[in-house]
């Protein structure tokens, strides 16, 4: 794959990015996904480009392992991609302050993913804030067991965050509190603000 020319691999990208921001990533299922790989793979901008350096067969490869597998940690401001995006999310940093308050902030070089985590600080006290949309809340509780488990996490705090527009009714909010409960972890909401960015741009 190292043979795609930097500018073309940028703007193929931040192509990729841009319609996925359009078509809410987040919100479609496995199946409206692999339609959308179908349609890049058409596109002029997006396959017609790449299929002057890459077999099709190697373009849908090239789009999951390199760009999307990428989009959540881009977005979030994590990551080399995270400057080609047109739709950024807050930060790790960001997500700690507006869910546990100013005092909180992200260790920068803890932050892992599948699902995100990082650990937060606020003096002495030490966290392992584990966060992601709502339908991600089975992958986000089994996180949090396992670092309990493990023992060798902070105590996690689960972050369902919805993004602006999509917030969840009490009800499932509820849910979501009382299934925390049962496996003994704390679990919080949010909703994270989106503001559109210039794609390329430090």
């Amino acid at each position: 794959m190292s043979q795609l020319p930097e500018d073309l691999r940028r703007s193929v990208i931040i192509e990729v990015y841009r319609q996925a921001a359009e078509l809410d990533w987040d919100g479609m299922t496995d199946r409206q996904r692999t339609s959308q790989y179908n349609r890049w793979l058409d596109e002029p901008k997006i396959g017609g480009e790449l299929s002057r350096y890459l077999h099709r067969d190697k373009i849908r490869y090239w789009l999951k392992d390199v760009p999307m597998k990428e989009y959540a940690r881009a977005r979030s401001g994590i990551g080399n991609l995270s400057n080609l995006v047109s739709i950024r999310l807050p930060s790790p940093d960001q997500i700690s302050k507006q869910v546990m308050g100013a005092e909180w902030s992200a260790v920068e070089n803890s932050i892992r993913e599948k699902p995100l985590r990082c650990h937060i600080l606020s003096g002495q006290d030490k966290r392992l804030m584990i966060w992601g949309p709502p339908k991600t809340l089975r992958d986000l509780v089994w996180a949090g067991i396992n670092a309990v488990v493990d023992g060798t996490e902070p105590q996690p705090i689960l972050v369902i965050a919805s993004p602006q527009g999509q917030e969840l009714d009490p009800g499932e909010k509820r849910r979501h509190v009382l299934l925390g409960r049962v496996a003994s972890l704390e679990v919080r909401h949010t909703v994270l603000r989106m503001w559109r960015v210039q794609p390329g741009s430090p």
